[in-house]
């Protein structure tokens, strides 16, 4: 016991006598050490610094670069679910719930006058996915050049309903064409030309053109719109080139192409709209192109709307009622008469919800023509979003 108590003291009389030169050296191995992290910090710095001049210097030349060439991409889409209720007059009930649309585009700026537009669109039940438009747009001045697959300025189309007007079913074209405009204060026009897919005599060339021209004017409150266009084969509308190529056949022939004219307003007060358009041929088709009654038929579309913008539950709301008719048109199964009611909500930003009925009243005697669908009611709930 008493070695081991001597040992312990001897320990501690060792440890006393040497504890100012252990903490002398552990001061400065610290300080040696932070000496060589502040020498490690001041490199990362230096090293960091390098980094962000050259950093700046590419975001520099990247921005000279955009000022140069205004080169940019947007892209876009939308998404329309629709839920149906159909009750027609001559057969059963029907219903259904579809994705009516899926639309995505891509825009290019190349150059401050100089553009290209892709968009792709899938229609369930309807279009299988492929390219609706594609074009590139030039904009020297107050002209505008645009060449591509797009839809030619023949009709408005505006609605504010869920369901497509009966003028863009008789008369929307979409082609491959080439055409030249300008646009200067509320005045614009246009002229194109293509290559139709009905061949007037069996003969492939560019012999379709068409010619637009639009004024409007926007004032505190109010806005006005006036729109004329002419097509000269409205045959070669998206409805009608299927339809007269189904009765011309494999060996049929286009004898001619038959003109078509197409007149719009628009007119806002504050909160209430007014829309109207008057669509259709300017002479008969043959009769084995499209007839009607017995007769070659000379289809046309005519509509007019009225809506009213105001806050539901504080969100923001439009109601609107219309009314919508052809003539000659049956043949595209196409009813006489449409009325429709609509309401259409803006939920949060980019979604929307609408729900709208329409009432069909077909052509003559359902009992009589062959044509005639019946009458038929049509409620429809629309979700939408675009981002």
């Amino acid at each position: 016991m008493n070695k081991l108590w001597a040992m312990f003291f001897a320990g501690a009389v060792v440890l006393v006598w040497h504890a100012p030169i252990l903490a002398k050296e552990s001061i400065e191995e610290r300080l040696a050490n932070m000496e060589r992290r502040i020498q490690y910090l001041e490199e990362r710095v230096a090293a960091q610094d390098k980094v962000i001049v050259e950093k700046d210097r590419q975001l520099a030349t990247l921005s000279r670069h955009e000022d140069e060439s205004s080169n940019s991409i947007e892209i876009g889409g939308l998404i329309e679910v629709e839920a149906a209720y159909v009750d027609p007059s001559r057969t059963d009930e029907e219903s259904d719930v579809a994705v009516a649309t899926v639309e995505l585009g891509i825009a290019g700026e190349l150059t401050d006058m100089a553009s290209a537009e892709v968009v792709l669109l899938y229609e369930e039940d309807d279009t299988p996915l492929e390219v609706d438009v594609a074009t590139m747009t030039f904009t020297p001045g107050p002209w505008v050049i645009t060449a591509g697959q797009f839809f030619v300025p023949f009709g408005v189309f505006e609605s504010n309903f869920i369901s497509d007007s009966m003028t863009l079913e008789l008369g929307e074209t979409r082609e491959s064409a080439l055409q030249f405009g300008f646009e200067s204060g509320g005045m614009r026009g246009a002229l194109y030309a293509f290559n139709g897919d009905l061949d007037e005599d069996g003969e492939s060339e560019i012999d379709s053109f068409g010619a637009a021209v639009g004024y409007s004017i926007e004032g505190e409150g109010t806005e006005f719109g006036l729109n004329l266009s002419y097509i000269s084969d409205i045959g070669d509308s998206d409805s009608l080139q299927e339809l007269v190529t189904d009765n011309l056949g494999d060996e049929g022939v286009y004898d001619s192409q038959v003109g078509g004219w197409s007149a719009s307003a628009q007119l806002r007060l504050g909160n209430l709209s007014l829309l109207t358009e008057y669509l259709g041929a300017t002479e008969d088709f043959e009769m084995g192109e499209m007839e009607f009654d017995g007769e070659g038929a000379e289809p046309s579309s005519y509509m007019v709307e009225a809506a009213l913008d105001f806050e539901l539950a504080g969100m923001p709301a439009t109601f609107a009622i219309g009314y919508q008719e052809t003539d000659e048109a049956a043949a595209l199964e196409l009813p006489e008469e449409r009325f429709l009611v609509g309401l259409s909500v803006e939920m949060m930003e980019g979604i929307a919800l609408a729900v709208e009925g329409a009432f069909d009243e077909d052509y003559g005697d359902p009992d009589t023509n062959d044509y005639s669908g019946g009458d038929a009611d049509i409620v429809t709930f629309q979700l939408a979003t675009e981002f």
